[in-house]
């Protein structure tokens, strides 16, 4: 009787433990996607570190087994000992201030949330998917509301600066066109809830439940489409063409057919892409002039093999960040071009590492994977990770939050006899 109860009350306190680990992770989400900049709150770290106190004694008090793969811990442990090695290598070599290693450095530590997630059997990604619908509808409704009442922008342009979750103003392409724009600075994840959403609504035998979530994921769309993003306008309409096909028999062939109908669709736009990608427009020649003083970096071979070291300032050429500036020479630690600042930083063979480990998510759930859901994420974070060429929150809190998720269902859903649940 005595074995009875206290079997009972360990299996009670485990179920509580799991519970504060997976508020703690939801808190954690939650932070991440609606304040990106840590600037509202203030408890990203803490919640963090919260979350890596309590993980492991929920694991460890739990009956079942713990199981880690070794891959997952192989892919964490290569992803935080690249840019460790390059910090060291900054100090080898140059050492001098100001320097923003330590910083960037937070923003890969987070990638062992993924273990967290395996240890404790927790599915993190109807919540994730849930949060970003949040945040897609919020930003429709700042897109209409100052459609139809103009006189809140400076109201909501001023709590957008303040939080820096929301940046608002007009853009213009060539003077060929003009538009307000709603920048949501994580709106670049919303493909992760359009990829769920539309593997929900593909899958579900009901009608009613079909409607639900597609719906849902029309919401994420139409988010994307009113950040005023060509990077995220050009995903939002692309990424259902390329998931659709998963759900039929003939793959291969049906994703030929979409990039027929793409190439078909685009035909009457060919003139505003061309002012989209006019070399002179205000943003495409900051890139360009970029692509110079990178061409001066990696013509020393030192250089190009091993990097300057993360986080390390450069004196650039035009001021593509104007708030990392610390003097009025355009003296910034990174810019908008993510894959060639991660060269900069690591090196040719670091960065070849730190590739390879962000792509293989979406080479095992693509081609790796019989399972529908897994191959849409994959496509998902591919469309993520492209954007990310021009957009520095790759490797961020909700950049890296992104890439553990994945991690975790990638590694997560083939654990062999455990409950893979939320």
């Amino acid at each position: 009787m005595v074995d009875a109860v206290n079997h009972e009350h360990a299996y009670r306190s485990d179920i509580g433990l799991t519970n504060l680990v997976r508020l703690l992770l939801f808190a954690f989400v939650a932070v991440c996607v609606f304040d990106p900049a840590d600037q509202v709150f203030g408890v990203k770290v803490w919640l963090f570190v919260a979350v890596w106190v309590a993980a492991p004694i929920a694991a460890f008090s739990a009956p079942a087994k713990i199981w880690l793969p070794t891959g997952l811990l192989l892919c964490v442990l290569l992803f935080i000992t690249v840019p460790l090695l390059s910090i060291v290598w900054y100090y080898l070599t140059d050492g001098t201030e100001p320097y923003a290693g330590f910083a960037l450095m937070k923003g890969f530590l987070l990638v062992s949330v993924a273990i967290v997630l395996v240890a404790n059997r927790l599915d993190v990604l109807p919540f994730f998917s849930a949060t970003l619908t949040v945040l897609a509808s919020m930003t429709i409704v700042i897109f209409v509301s100052l459609q139809f009442a103009p006189e809140l922008f400076s109201v909501l342009k001023n709590i957008g600066s303040q939080t820096g979750l929301v940046l608002l103003g007009e853009r213009s392409y060539a003077d060929e066109s003009s538009f307000m724009f709603v920048n949501v600075v994580t709106s670049p994840l919303l493909v992760i809830s359009i990829a769920y959403y539309f593997d929900r609504a593909m899958s579900a035998a009901a009608i009613r439940s079909k409607v639900i979530y597609g719906s849902l994921t029309a919401i994420s769309i139409v988010a994307m489409l009113s950040v005023g993003s060509r990077n995220e306008a050009a995903v939002s309409l692309l990424l259902p063409f390329f998931l659709w096909p998963l759900y039929t028999r003939r793959i291969a062939r049906n994703e030929c057919i979409s990039l027929v109908l793409l190439a078909a669709l685009s035909v009457p736009f060919i003139g505003k892409l061309r002012v989209l990608l006019n070399p002179a427009e205000f943003s495409n020649n900051i890139k360009l002039t970029l692509l110079g003083d990178y061409a001066e970096i990696f013509s020393k071979p030192l250089t190009l093999l091993f990097g300057q070291g993360l986080g390390a300032y450069y004196p650039w050429t035009i001021s593509g960040r104007p708030k990392f500036e610390l003097t009025g020479e355009n003296f910034y630690f990174n810019t908008e071009l993510t894959y060639a600042e991660l060269v900069r930083y690591s090196g040719l063979l670091g960065a070849l590492v730190v590739m390879a480990l962000l792509l293989f998510p979406v080479a095992n759930g693509v081609f790796g994977s019989t399972n529908a859901r897994r191959c849409a994420l994959g496509l998902g974070f591919m469309a993520y990770l492209c954007m990310s060429a021009t957009n520095p929150m790759l490797f961020s809190s909700t950049g890296m939050l992104c890439f553990s998720v994945l991690l975790a269902e990638t590694f997560g859903s083939s654990e062999r006899g455990t409950n893979w649940m939320g």
